[in-house]
């Protein structure tokens, strides 16, 4: 397998076509150091060993890493996705930097707590936002149209280019929001109680707020593309398991102009961008379309998503990315069946007339790399047009 080939499959699904077979894709891959057996390493031992080595100034020390981290995050995962036979992988900047030694805030304003969940990789986990108050973020906008768009757009074209050179010829490097998305940004980094007060009474603050990251993220976008990115997951939930956040009508008049402007500047530029999100999202998924998206990832069996209920609504108007359980299938609960009978399912369901990409609905570390193979070894045997199911 060669990135031409794994290019042109993921671009003819996303331009609702028929690749040559259903292509495969994941949001991340957090075991890659046992996929490449390599020795695992906590992160608390990396942070352990700086301080050790920096005590006077270790907190500056450590940030600087930070700086230079998301490329050795990104090419392991890339190295390990080739190795399970991916078509394509996730690479994104981490807009952190450490506060102490287990915690970090972020340019949107957030809390991070740092866990170790065992595979050396830093994963923070969300705590809290810190904007509080109109004022307060008027300074956070400011700094944004300031000083973060220029560092940030300068780190997004180094992390593409140095990802992207080493693995191009092996594998697509998608770009992602996982940690700069503009919904989920906008509300973790507000205290909760505030940003929802002033959703409802003051809808043009919030709009405000979607339309200030959308900027950013567009400016982020153009970076990454001038170092060689098409495609582009912007990520954030926008449900619950039981439904959306809030109101659908707020999506449309809050948040579509900003993903509409988001996707314009991608397309405007010959690219291509779909969403992730988790949760149940079928009321949702009229605003998708409508805010311009090649396709949707996620589609969480657990919240209701039915993949083949999903198709019928859309009809051929988004690329179907994902649907493929992690919370049994791919986890140690599921048998290589199970893996077998999701993707057959998910290709029947969905794939027929091609714009479809297998994927895990999300990712985390329980997702182990033997079912991960499993999932690409399905898609080859029932996805390769003509299907044969």
């Amino acid at each position: 397998m060669n990135r031409v080939e794994c290019r042109e499959r993921v671009l003819a699904a996303l331009n609702l076509e028929k690749p040559d077979r259903v292509p495969t894709h994941a949001l991340a891959v957090y075991n890659a150091d046992e996929i490449l057996n390599k020795p695992r390493r906590s992160t608390f031992d990396v942070i352990d060993q700086l301080i050790e080595n920096n005590p006077n100034n270790w907190l500056d020390v450590l940030n600087k890493v930070v700086d230079g981290y998301e490329k050795s995050i990104f090419g392991t995962m890339a190295e390990a996705a080739i190795e399970l036979g991916l078509d394509t992988i996730q690479c994104g900047i981490l807009p952190y930097k450490f506060i102490n030694k287990e915690e970090l805030s972020d340019i949107y304003g957030r809390i991070w707590k740092m866990v170790d969940i065992g595979h050396g990789r830093l994963d923070p986990y969300f705590m809290h936002g810190t904007i509080g108050s109109v004022e307060k973020w008027e300074v956070v906008k400011q700094k944004f149209e300031d000083e973060y768009t220029k560092q940030y757009t300068r780190k997004a074209k180094k992390l593409y280019r140095g990802v992207n050179m080493k693995y191009k010829n092996k594998i697509l490097i998608t770009v992602e929001t996982v940690f700069t998305g503009i919904f989920e940004s906008a509300w973790e980094g507000m205290n909760t109680t505030f940003f929802f007060k002033q959703l409802h009474k003051n809808p043009k603050f919030v709009k405000d707020v979607y339309d200030t990251y959308a900027n950013f993220n567009i400016a982020m976008f153009n970076a990454y593309m001038d170092a060689g990115a098409e495609v582009f997951c912007e990520a954030g939930d926008l449900a619950f398991k039981t439904g959306p956040f809030y109101n659908p009508k707020l999506y449309e008049e809050l948040l579509q102009p900003a993903y509409k402007k988001l996707t314009d500047a991608v397309h405007d530029r010959g690219g291509k961008i779909f969403l992730h999100t988790d949760g149940q999202i079928t009321s949702l998924l009229d605003f998708i379309i409508n805010s311009g998206f090649d396709g949707l990832q996620g589609l969480e069996p657990t919240a209701g998503m039915d993949i083949g209920a999903v198709r019928k609504k859309v009809g051929n108007k988004l690329c179907l990315l994902g649907n493929i359980d992690v919370s049994h299938v791919l986890t140690k609960d599921g048998t290589k069946q199970d893996v077998f009978d999701a993707v057959k399912n998910a290709i029947k369901s969905a794939g027929q007339d091609g714009s479809l990409i297998i994927s895990p609905a999300n990712m985390h570390h329980e997702v182990l790399p033997q079912q991960l193979r499993w999932m690409v070894e399905a898609t080859h045997k029932y996805g390769t047009y003509p299907l044969n199911l």
